[in-house]
């Protein structure tokens, strides 16, 4: 395919959709139809609208026999722009106190060891981390308050989650075997989360990274397989994204979640989310409990009707450039997009139970199905990255959310339609097995999250530590 197209002059550097879009749609619709539309589009089109262009022209998402699409994705009353999207960030670590009277069981660590003012099991313990921690943060020149602080003053939360970073206790972090056998240590738990910050502003790495810099070294903090980092993307705005961005996400993240969550480590004591519940999207939500029992490939006719009732036409073209796509797949994107209202696909992308009601992938916030979800902000969660002291772990996993969404949010981005295309195409592949000798299970694992991550057009700088990590731990 692309020796054809090489005969045809040079490919304009400005066509930002990837050449596996372009080959995929040649497969799928007439080779010499597509490309004399090619021909006009290229010569004549702005850049940016060339691709959408030459594929829009066709008479439906799977070539010129199928239904035609809807050519309108649902119509929001407001945009989701780059520039009003925002990002936080929570941190959940433990903390080891010295009791009076010990010597410090960790004498190697350059790290100051804080000394306890109480005795064990006195609640003062930990409103001595979450005066410890606010301080640090606030001589970064952050502002930072405590839980303690904001209730003491009659006030709630929310006031503070574009002002402060506030520090309060964590339920689910709790010292295991390795802290216990640290004799002289009494340990607390700490949440430190974020104000919300613009996503596209080049200060906001800048401030987590300062502060992150600032806890660890002055702080002895220690992750577990207890303690989680969760990722908030939202609007500068406090509004929900658009409808139909939520519902790209959704789309995405259903097939792609297996790769994302390949970042966990499979020997962790919370793999199964034992401490902390962000379980599985694909298992645990009223979604993948509406597709129990369906199962087999679809392809040709079936697969273009299924595309036709979506109405977003990169979906479509993503699912029609298969081969064959699984009737679990094409069914789970057709529920996604019949939802007419956010409090509809919230309840949908969540579990019907407490203990699943947030998963990996949280909607939550949108279900309005409990207090909790009420009072909370109108954020898509992040929530089953494992805990880490790396900073540029956590520098990475904000940047390949908040990735995620501007791909999603943008109908005119190639890049959600050949990710999606991809994702596809690997969970037809799902039970391969690997040669023995020649790729382990953590190397295929890594090379699928690399992929992913450039696909998506996340840098191989960010992408590399978690690769790393996950062809290690496999």
């Amino acid at each position: 395919m692309r020796q054809q197209l090489s005969t045809m002059g040079s490919w304009p550097v400005d066509l930002r959709a990837p050449t596996v879009v372009v080959e995929q749609e040649l497969k799928a619709r007439g080779m010499w139809a597509f490309l004399g539309c090619f021909c006009r589009a290229v010569k004549g089109a702005p850049a940016s609208d060339r691709i959408s262009y030459i594929f829009d022209q066709h008479s439906g998402p799977c070539g010129h026999d199928s239904p035609k699409v809807n050519s309108e994705v649902e119509s929001d009353e407001f945009e989701d722009k780059p520039e009003d999207r925002t990002l936080a960030v929570e941190l959940k670590y433990l903390y080891p106190l010295l009791r009076p009277g010990f010597s410090d069981p960790e004498p190697t660590d350059p790290r100051p060891v804080q000394l306890a003012s109480y005795h064990d099991a006195n609640p003062d313990i930990q409103q001595q981390v979450m005066t410890l921690l606010a301080q640090t943060i606030r001589e970064t020149g952050e502002n930072a308050i405590t839980k303690i602080e904001i209730e003491a003053a009659g006030q709630q939360e929310s006031e503070f989650w574009a002002l402060s970073w506030i520090v309060k206790k964590a339920g689910s972090p709790e010292p295991l075997d390795k802290e216990k056998r640290l004799e002289g240590y009494t340990w607390a738990s700490a949440e430190i989360c974020s104000p919300k910050m613009l996503a596209k502003d080049a200060k906001t790495r800048d401030r987590v990274q300062k502060v992150l810099k600032a806890l660890m070294s002055n702080h002895r903090l220690v992750i577990n397989g207890s303690c989680d980092t969760h990722c908030h993307l939202g609007r500068v705005d406090d509004r929900p994204y658009a409808l139909s961005t939520l519902k790209r996400l959704a789309t995405i993240l259903w097939v792609s979640e297996p790769i994302l969550r390949s970042t966990r480590d499979p020997k962790s004591p919370n793999y199964e989310n034992i401490y902390s519940w962000g379980f599985e999207l694909v298992k645990h939500s009223r979604l993948a409990k509406r597709l129990e029992g369906l199962d087999g490939m679809l392809s040709g006719d079936l697969v273009a009707t299924g595309a036709h009732d979506i109405p977003d036409r990169q979906i479509a073209r993503a699912v029609c450039g298969q081969k064959s796509v699984s009737a679990e797949n094409l069914t789970a994107f057709r529920e996604i997009w019949k939802r007419t209202s956010h409090e509809e696909l919230g309840k949908l992308l969540s579990g019907d139970t407490r203990m699943h009601r947030r998963l990996g992938f949280n909607f939550s916030a949108f279900g309005l199905e409990d207090e909790r979800a009420r009072t909370n902000p109108r954020t898509i969660e992040f929530r089953f990255m494992e805990g880490s002291t790396d900073i540029d772990m956590v520098l990475g996993w904000l940047t390949i959310g908040a990735t995620i969404v501007d791909v999603a949010a943008s109908r005119s981005d190639g890049r959600f339609e050949v990710a999606l295309g991809r994702m596809l195409q690997k969970s037809r592949k799902e039970g391969r097995e690997t040669v023995v000798g020649r790729e382990t299970r953590g190397d295929r694992l890594g090379r699928d999250f690399a992929d992913l991550m450039k696909e998506l057009g996340v840098s191989h700088d960010i992408s590399r530590g978690f690769v790393e990590k996950i062809t290690r731990e496999n």
